[in-house]
């Protein structure tokens, strides 16, 4: 063969294996959180229910006409599954909307807000179905299904997020000042034997502000969610045992850290060898039952 020919064939060789290579490689970079790849998998032994939030939000009308604004009851936000909730209070009493989206999570409330008037309103909601009274987890879509060997990261359970000041593109005359919010889970070990991992808070905020976490959150991951601030845990769950979370986040996050975040880890306390719980057995409760109050 000629010269010629040689750089050919090699010209050709480099160029079939940059094509079947490319796919494989752009899959493996969109399951990464940082330099970290997310490796498919079979089962949770990790899983959440009891899902609740409590929402404040002040609003401002910019415009010379009354509109409504009502709670949404379904959160899709880059899930796979939709996570539905029923209201449980609000303050001040929110009033029935014309339309309904989902009438059989008990119907569309909302509130009026007069011209140029700016308003602050409180709600709690909870969970039904998955993340309710059905444990849950969020995972990552499209995990790398390569098999690696013999050693695999493990990066924990993910998270979601969504726009606190979502509104503002379906009315631009009204303004989200402010908005707070707090929610609450249980995670349950739903194996035998104790369980290791990082836990994510379920749904986080983007944009927004840390403000307050028990257990104190282990770290916060700014990988795993473009402009968000992941509350994260470092646990250790005993076998069949629950253990309850709460976390607050504000928008916007305006300056400075707003909440010192880093805590001891949930694991230090915990004997594997033992499979008992030597620390504060109050994070560790049966399965909760039904929330009530203004939590």
């Amino acid at each position: 063969m000629s010269r010629l020919g040689y750089i050919l064939v090699g010209l050709i060789t480099i160029f079939l294996f940059s094509t079947l290579a490319a796919p494989e490689t752009n899959f493996a970079q969109q399951n990464k959180t940082g330099g970290e790849t997310w490796v498919n998998h079979t089962k949770a032994s990790l899983k959440m229910d009891s899902l609740w939030v409590v929402i404040t939000v002040t609003i401002k009308n910019k415009a010379d006409r009354p509109y409504y604004f009502k709670i949404g009851q379904a959160y899709h936000d880059h899930l796979d599954d939709t996570i539905k909730w029923i209201i449980d209070w609000t303050d001040p009493p929110a009033v029935k909307m014309a339309k309904s989206r989902f009438p059989e999570l008990g119907g569309d409330y909302g509130w009026e807000i007069d011209p140029g008037q700016t308003r602050t309103v409180s709600f709690k909601l909870k969970a039904v179905g998955p993340f309710g009274d059905e444990l849950s987890y969020i995972t990552r879509a499209g995990e790398d299904q390569t098999y690696y060997w013999p050693l695999v990261s493990e990066p924990g359970l993910d998270t979601s997020w969504f726009l606190p000041n979502e509104l503002e593109t379906l009315n631009p005359d009204l303004k989200i000042v402010k908005w707070t919010g707090k929610f609450g889970f249980s995670l349950y070990n739903v194996d035998n034997e104790p369980v290791y991992g990082i836990v994510r808070a379920p749904i986080v905020p983007s944009n927004s502000k840390l403000t307050y976490s028990d257990p104190k959150a282990t770290f916060i991951d700014y990988e795993s969610v473009p402009g968000a601030n992941v509350a994260a845990w470092d646990v250790a769950i005993p076998g069949r045992s629950y253990s309850n979370f709460v976390y607050t986040y504000e928008w916007p996050a305006g300056a400075g850290e707003g909440y010192s975040y880093y805590g001891t880890p949930l694991k230090s306390n915990f004997s594997a060898a033992a499979g008992e719980y030597a620390g504060n057995r109050r994070s560790l409760v049966g399965r909760p039952g039904l929330l009530g109050g203004h939590c």
